[in-house]
């Protein structure tokens, strides 16, 4: 299930960006950089039209994004509340304790004898 709607999440991501930059802005957008008018889609749909599509589209498509983001949050929040490293290690029996050293302070290694001079 979670990989399903991961799956889905990404395409919905996908799909969103492509529709974002096919809009025309004031400056022209990106469609005015493949073929100076908008091309194709706006040959079949009408300047009018085209518009429209694309923000009906936007709009269902951030929708979507919003509700599969939403739907993985609780997902991964099920996954989370339901066990966690501590506590599978815990089942399984290999929690170790932390081993605490106090052995000597660290030794030099600086010779302190003046007869190598």
């Amino acid at each position: 299930m979670f990989t399903v709607l991961a799956i889905i999440h990404i395409i919905v991501s996908l799909c969103l960006c492509i529709v974002v930059l096919m809009q025309s802005s004031k400056g022209g957008g990106l469609s005015g950089a493949f073929g100076g008018g908008g091309g194709l889609p706006q040959q079949m749909f009408g300047s009018k039209a085209m518009t429209t599509a694309l923000h009906k589209a936007t709009i269902y498509l951030a929708v979507a994004f919003f509700l599969t983001s939403a739907l993985l949050f609780m997902l991964t929040a099920d996954r989370a509340s339901n066990s966690s490293v501590m506590q599978e290690a815990a089942k399984s029996g290999t929690v170790t304790t932390p081993v605490t050293q106090t052995a000597d302070p660290i030794e030099s290694n600086v010779d302190t004898d003046d007869s190598s001079k």
